[in-house]
């Protein structure tokens, strides 16, 4: 973003009282934020909690603010009058000024005992998606009691999964969320004591959010919420999006203000997402700008095939070098990316995998979990075995309770009492005596002892698992995490760590994980429509796509093999024929410096 705000960007700052900004993409949010938060802690009677959704968002925005104040001769408040932080780390601390401060269990603990619950309910890879969402749904919702569950099987997973939460004797971010909501909106819990909020991605809040928000604009905190309900994708979540922002313009009366100028997509490629998303009916309408101009291409490339799609891809990348040299490859799903990554390891050509990962895979995720476990002693990671080995629900609950939240004395060959089978009590002493073992060469502060646990552990567990096809990943990531070097906990945060800081200028992500980014050159494979359509929502659906396209700054190629998707052809892009027709369009996009914040 310009150094030098636009005049809706400048009243948007200086406006006080509630106030809903409306920013399309790439029309400088963030800087807007920023300045308008400056502005507010210049004012030493003032106060700000500014929320975001990631504790990534959350670091930047406060880098950002931090160097907004430098420039403006401000020092950095303190905690009593600054706060940048995500919704379920504010809610911690919410929830502390009226008790003791909970323990909560970790996002990756908290999904091993989600799958802890699958596999009890018995749920297929095919009704994975289905429970999943009912789920989430379940968990993001004020009135629990009414949620309609689609899948018969959902209401044993939620039930299963609160089982075993209790068993841990902490709660989870979803429990900690709704308590601090529902206390919050009842006036249970006295609203935090901020003069203002500042609300980022405000069209992804759900339900809960909004009480939490909603409560604080009641007892006078000065809110507003930046968003774009065009941008709404997380729908599974219970995203409110457009429903969300129109019901704080109503309940509060709040002003709205539109940042319609676009300062990073060529018109190329504005004009035809903004033409696809206008089909939308429950949206707020916008006025959208192209202030670079003209100079960009959109196209729209049809193969016979995901392999002749990846391989043509490939061979454009190959040739076109220079226009990759800040560039995304966005699809639905990560099966597409998978499939892709192949082709560019044996092309040899670089890239960076942002998303799921080989590590996050759910065998291979266990996995890790057991080597955490060998370090910190937090006896989750025992469950992913324990279901591998098909051993009894009401045994593995029984041994997390006896344990209560320190699996210590498991690790050092003490297997408690429990009722259970002598095949159960069998494989568990047997394994407590492994555990045991695995800690005494761990003791060892050698090197080479970390490498052998890591090979032995990896082969055992690959022994337990059911299908050749784990076995080889578990194979495969033991031995990469053996032929790395420090102690077992800095290889395991290395490998589980989000790698952002690649030096590929090649990025794989799916549309989901895009949202807020932008690249010179954005390709979207796998556009195609769903086989007959079902369970297809064309509004979130072109919203989704409208993301995708407005991450290009000068280029945006869209793959399809076979039908192309609804919303693509909604935006009437231009296809090319021929893959030497692609190349020259795909060089003919000029780029010129990116005004987009």
């Amino acid at each position: 973003m310009a150094s030098k705000l636009t005049a809706t960007q400048q009243e948007a700052v200086a406006f006080d009282g509630h106030l809903l900004i409306v920013a399309g993409p790439g029309s400088g949010k963030t800087a807007t934020s920023v300045k308008k938060a400056t502005r507010i802690l210049r004012d030493r009677t003032r106060s700000l909690v500014m929320v975001t959704f990631t504790k990534e968002a959350a670091e930047e925005m406060r880098k950002r603010l931090a160097k907004s104040l430098s420039s403006a001769e401000l020092r950095m408040p303190g905690e009593d009058r600054l706060i940048v932080a995500t919704f379920h780390s504010l809610a911690i601390r919410h929830l502390s000024r009226g008790g003791p401060r909970v323990k909560v269990l970790s996002p990756s603990t908290q999904d091993v005992l989600f799958r802890d619950a699958t596999f009890s309910a018995g749920v297929t890879k095919k009704e994975w998606p289905e429970v999943q969402h009912d789920f989430e749904r379940f968990m993001y919702s004020v009135d629990q009691d009414n949620v309609d569950l689609q899948h018969e099987k959902s209401m044993a997973v939620i039930e299963r999964y609160r089982e075993l939460l209790s068993a841990t004797g902490q709660t989870d971010l979803y429990s900690v969320m709704r308590d601090c909501a529902m206390k919050a909106d009842s006036g249970a819990l006295a609203p935090l004591p901020f003069t203002d909020m500042l609300v980022d991605e405000g069209q992804d809040t759900d339900d809960l959010q909004r009480l939490w928000i909603f409560a604080h604009a009641r007892a006078g905190c000065r809110v507003t919420i930046v968003g774009d309900d065009d941008q709404s994708i997380y729908e599974w979540r219970n995203a409110l999006g457009y429903e969300g922002m129109r019901s704080f313009l109503d309940t509060f009366r709040a002003h709205r203000i539109e940042l319609g100028d676009n300062f990073r997509c060529k018109a190329e490629i504005l004009g035809p997402a903004a033409t696809m998303i206008a089909n939308n009916r429950r949206r707020l309408g916008k006025h959208l700008v192209a202030r670079r101009g003209r100079g960009g291409v959109l196209a729209a490339f049809n193969c016979s095939g995901p392999e002749d799609q990846n391989a043509t891809l490939a061979n454009l990348i190959a040739s076109c070098p220079q226009q990759h040299g800040d560039a995304a490859v966005l699809a639905r799903v990560n099966r597409s990316l998978d499939q892709l990554e192949m082709v560019l390891r044996v092309r040899g050509i670089p890239y960076r995998r942002i998303g799921q990962s080989i590590w996050q895979q759910a065998v291979i995720a266990g996995y890790l979990a057991f080597l955490q476990m060998l370090v910190d002693g937090v006896p989750t990671g025992l469950l992913p075995v324990l279901q591998m080995r098909n051993v009894a629900d009401s045994v593995r609950r029984d041994l997390l309770f006896a344990l209560g939240g320190n699996a210590g004395p498991f690790l050092d060959g003490q297997v408690p009492n429990l009722d259970a089978d002598a095949t159960d009590i069998k494989f568990l002493q047997k394994l407590s005596e492994h555990c045991a073992y695995w800690r005494r060469q761990l003791s060892d502060a050698r090197n080479g002892s970390v490498r052998e646990v890591i090979l032995d552990v990896g082969e055992q567990y690959a022994s337990w698992t059911k299908s050749d096809h784990s076995k080889k990943l578990v194979t495969l990531c033991s031995s990469i995490l053996a032929d790395l070097r420090d102690t077992l906990s800095e290889r395991l945060r290395l490998v589980q760590r989000k790698d952002r800081e690649s030096a590929a200028t090649l990025t794989l992500m799916t549309m989901h994980g895009a949202k807020g980014l932008e690249f010179r050159t954005v390709h979207i494979i796998d556009a195609n429509d769903e086989d007959d359509g079902s369970g297809i929502n064309p509004e979130a659906e072109r919203r989704l796509y409208y993301v995708a396209l407005t991450r290009a700054r000068d280029c945006c190629v869209a793959w399809t093999s076979g039908r192309t998707h609804t919303a693509l052809l909604e935006a009437k892009i231009q296809a090319r024929h021929t893959e030497q027709a692609l190349v020259e369009a795909v060089r003919s996009s000029s780029e010129a410096p990116s005004d987009a914040s």
